[in-house]
């Protein structure tokens, strides 16, 4: 399962607006990309700064799919083209490298990749971001933000979940497993990463009423990242 250079394997995401979901779900069609998982989100920014950007709401569209990198490129200059991603309140993209993948899914996506017209349209890198993913009880997202804006975070999207936690977990953890979760998501630049976790860990922690865990994916290029922290330097 070991991909090639020519033949990496990425995922690509995109957390936009509600409005956008039509723009968003038309962009992928048209470019037959098989792989996506679309769910909603919440974002975190207070409902004032929706007001003082004029555009945008809390409700978010987060959409991951499967591609090679060069066909992510592609997508994520087609993404830039018909999205106001400078805009504060549209959205995030990026991608994140995947260390293996199954033979299926990578020959599905190195097809596509084949079949497509991209043309010359590749994305330069950007400065290096993390993606940082925390996993807390229900209803402590908004004590998980609190923390990451206190570090530095311009802002993230909230995702409901279930977890399936098992006896071994409470045994070896000392905490009872709540299967209703909140999953926080924060796209941050690397110089960033380490305070924001800390205090995260700090104020809802394993050892806290959230029961939180925190880790971070590397990310390869981002859009929107300056708008993100645009809009926090204006709440």
């Amino acid at each position: 399962m070991v991909n090639t250079p020519d033949e990496r394997i990425l995922a690509l995401m995109t957390i936009v607006d509600y409005s956008l979901h039509d723009k968003l779900v038309h962009l992928y069609k048209k470019n037959n990309i098989p792989i996506v998982l679309l769910t909603h989100g919440h974002g975190s920014a207070k409902p004032s700064i929706f007001d003082i950007l004029g555009y945008g709401g809390p409700k978010k569209i987060v959409c991951i799919s499967i591609q090679t990198k060069s066909m992510a490129n592609f997508m994520m200059g087609q993404l830039s083209k018909h999205l106001e991603f400078n805009k504060p309140g549209t959205g995030i993209v990026f991608t994140i490298q995947l260390s293996s993948v199954s033979s299926v899914l990578r020959n599905i996506s190195v097809t596509v990749n084949e079949n497509a017209e991209i043309g010359s349209e590749i994305m330069p890198s950007k400065e290096p971001y993390h993606l940082i993913i925390t996993i807390v009880n229900s209803g402590h997202a908004e004590q998980v933000m609190d923390a990451a804006r206190a570090a530095g975070a311009g802002g993230g999207t909230i995702i409901r979940a279930r977890g399936l936690g098992s006896k071994e977990a409470v045994k070896y953890l000392g905490i009872t497993i709540q299967p209703e979760k909140d999953l926080v998501l924060i796209l941050t630049p690397r110089d960033s990463k380490r305070p924001i976790m800390e205090n995260i860990v700090r104020e809802a922690g394993l050892t806290t009423a959230g029961a939180g865990i925190c880790f971070s994916l590397p990310v390869d290029t981002a859009l929107g990242i300056n708008a993100l922290l645009e809009q926090a330097e204006n709440a």
